[in-house]
């Protein structure tokens, strides 16, 4: 979990027998905030190089994690893959945080 000054940022992995294991980032606030994100996931393997770009905004109630995006990412043995999450609130600066993708296996 990486934690800002008043932002907590994590992510978790959801698997499944019968569909691909999801990925998603939540945040939570000590206090209500709007919050626009953007999000980039960068994967390079064997196969190549792919990139998922997502960007919109959430409603925070003050304690509440919310899910910022659900995504989808198969990484392989080898791979190099990297999420880098971009959060802004009105009254502060632009954060960043970043992740090694989880393996999705």
């Amino acid at each position: 979990m990486d934690a800002g000054a008043d932002l907590q940022v994590w992510l978790e992995t959801f698997y499944s027998k019968t569909q691909p294991a999801f990925i998603v980032p939540y945040v939570r606030s000590k206090e209500d905030t709007h919050l626009t994100y953007r999000l980039n996931t960068v994967k390079v393997g064997r196969s190549g190089r792919s990139e998922l770009k997502q960007s919109g905004s959430v409603e925070v109630q003050a304690g509440v994690p919310v899910a910022i995006v659900r995504m989808s990412v198969t990484r392989d043995a080898g791979d190099e893959c990297q999420i880098d999450l971009y959060l802004q609130e009105a009254r502060t600066g632009e954060r960043e945080y970043h992740f090694e993708c989880p393996s999705t296996k």
